[in-house]
């Protein structure tokens, strides 16, 4: 039997770190918003203490994986606080927390309705996303595992990827941001950098948006704001039909993707 989700949004918000339901609502509607869980598999990629495989097990999705290897850049004990968080919640027969790596999960056979990377994304290869904007090798790196990635993702399923952005007001004057004090600016990239891999890789239908900052949500989900504190954005995109045999329908795609959006 189900249970009503606003009847356990305030202990999960609590149980994945967050200050009260509030302000788990405003993250969870800047990543889901008119996207539905009720009835789909989910997978979410470094979940961490699983806020977002939380979130959609509560949100009436039928499966959800929820994967912390506790690789670099986790926290400790992740996978043991994920677990233990899904048996308070008494969803244990909804989400699976794993220690699976993605390479493991993209070795089998399981597809996904949605997929969630939440300030993971810039992990799967540090090294290379240093260089990805300059560099062909580490491109085709990213394209090839996130083209893999497309496989195991139904048509016009959603990948939905949160990072904080390359440009930022602190960094480009050579000091840390006083909002986010712990980013290491060359491990991450533009939204625009994004996209073009994305792309590549077999995702359309682009939608950058900006986080909000608490306790002024609706003032700070812009740009700018961010340009000048964390740079944090959510980009959206539905999964496509193979391009690889289309190289012009792709370039084509790609430039009108891309335009209108800001430079960042």
């Amino acid at each position: 039997m189900r249970t009503d989700p606003a009847a356990l949004i305030e202990t999960a918000a609590r149980l994945v770190g967050y200050a009260n339901a509030n302000r788990y609502h405003v993250r969870g509607d800047s990543l889901f918003n008119g996207i539905p869980l009720r009835g789909k598999q989910v997978l979410e990629v470094g979940s961490g203490a699983g806020a977002w495989a939380i979130w959609a097990g509560l949100h009436g999705a039928n499966r959800v994986v929820g994967i912390e290897p506790e690789a670099r850049g986790s926290t400790p004990r992740s996978l043991k606080r994920f677990e233990d968080n899904v048996r308070s919640l008494g969803l244990a027969r909804t989400v699976l927390a794993s220690g699976d790596k993605l390479e493991q999960v993209l070795d089998g056979d399981e597809s996904f309705d949605i997929v969630v990377m939440f300030n993971v994304i810039n992990h799967l290869d540090e090294e290379a996303v240093k260089v990805l904007r300059t560099d062909r090798g580490a491109r085709e790196q990213y394209t090839a595992l996130l083209r893999k990635l497309r496989g195991h993702t139904t048509l016009s399923g959603w990948l939905i990827v949160a990072d904080c952005a390359r440009t930022n007001f602190w960094n480009q004057l050579g000091l840390g941001s006083p909002f986010a004090r712990t980013i290491e600016w060359e491990k991450h990239q533009n939204p625009r950098v994004w996209m073009d891999v994305m792309e590549r890789a077999g995702f359309r239908d682009f939608d950058l948006r900006w986080s909000p900052l608490q306790p002024f949500p609706k003032l700070t989900q812009n740009s700018l704001v961010q340009y000048f504190t964390c740079s944090h954005f959510v980009l959206r995109c539905r999964a496509g039909e193979k391009l690889s045999n289309r190289p012009q329908a792709r370039e084509k795609f790609a430039s009108s993707a891309l335009r209108g959006f800001a430079s960042i």
